[in-house]
Order: C-alpha cells, then structure tokens, then sequence
C-alpha cells in the first residue's frame, strides 16, 4: 500500500490516485449506513457539483470516478485531477443502481441493499 506521502493510496476499499497532492495524498471514504444503502462520501475539492456522467462507471462490486477541479483563474493551467473507485459489497448492496451526487467538494456514492 502507499505512504501518506504518497499521490497514490487505498484502504482496501477505496482507491484515489491524483495527479498533484494534496493533504498527504490521502482520499479517505466517509462511511454511513442507513436500514436500507450504503453512503460513501469523498472529498474532491473544487470539483463542480454538477458530475458529467461520462466521468462514472458503474460496476457490479464498484463505481469508478475521474474528475477534475475546476480552475478558478483562465490562465491556470494546474488542475488537481481525482480518479479512483469506491467498493461496495456485493453480496448486501446493489451498485448498478447506485446514485451519485458532488455538493461542496465532496463525492457521494449511496448504494441501496439488495431486497432479498
């Protein structure tokens, strides 16, 4: 596994590799459970909160992501680039119907449970 210094990292169920560090280049996931999915919560700052659909894949145990922020300065040409997956178990939790959403900087992947 990667250092903390390191510009790529995974817990086991997180993968985040970015292009241009920061905070040590850690993305660590969020978890919460609620009686029926599973929330995973990202942070991405500077990406725009309106996610371009071409940027998620939706897999059977994952969703992978890639996304950019945004440069607030035309001529900047710098941009922090976020691209990596969140795993879901399978077994307990239906991913391809897993919804997606980016408010304040942060990534949110709620995935329902399976009814059985």
């Amino acid at each position: 596994m990667s250092g903390s210094g390191s510009s790529a990292s995974s817990d086991g169920n997180y993968e985040l590799k970015i292009t241009e560090t920061y905070g040590g280049g850690k993305g660590p996931v969020r978890w919460s459970f609620t009686e029926d999915s599973c929330i995973a919560r990202v942070d991405v700052p500077g990406c725009p909160d309106v996610p371009v659909p071409s940027n998620f894949r939706f897999e059977e145990t994952y969703v992978g992501f890639q996304m950019k922020e945004v440069a607030m300065d035309p001529n900047v040409r710098t941009v922090r680039e976020y691209v990596g997956c969140v795993r879901f178990d399978s077994t307990i939790y239906n991913v391809m119907e897993a919804k997606i959403k980016i408010a304040n900087g942060v990534f949110r992947v709620t995935a329902p449970k399976k009814i059985n």
